[in-house]
């Protein structure tokens, strides 16, 4: 089955959390959710809202591009 672009920054969101050696607790309670609604985006059973994606690009220190000619999604580290 293929990836839709929502499963691609899925990848891309853990990757980037566990490059910044955060757990799913210390990340969702940066972004004032519990570490079980955090669990659900991460794993896609949940879907994001646009403040908690504008509070992850905050704590992970990056920004998000959308519709990018590679990808959907991608997550780049601020300057």
């Amino acid at each position: 089955m293929e990836k839709t672009p929502y499963d691609l920054f899925l990848v891309q969101l853990k990757a980037t959390r566990l490059s910044r050696n955060f757990t799913q607790e210390q990340l969702a309670s940066q972004i004032k959710l519990s570490r079980a609604q955090y669990t659900a985006i991460e794993n896609g059973r949940s879907m994001i809202n646009f403040q908690h994606l504008h509070n992850l690009a905050v704590a992970l220190k990056v920004r998000f591009a959308i519709g990018h000619h590679d990808a959907p999604f991608v997550a780049k580290v601020k300057p």
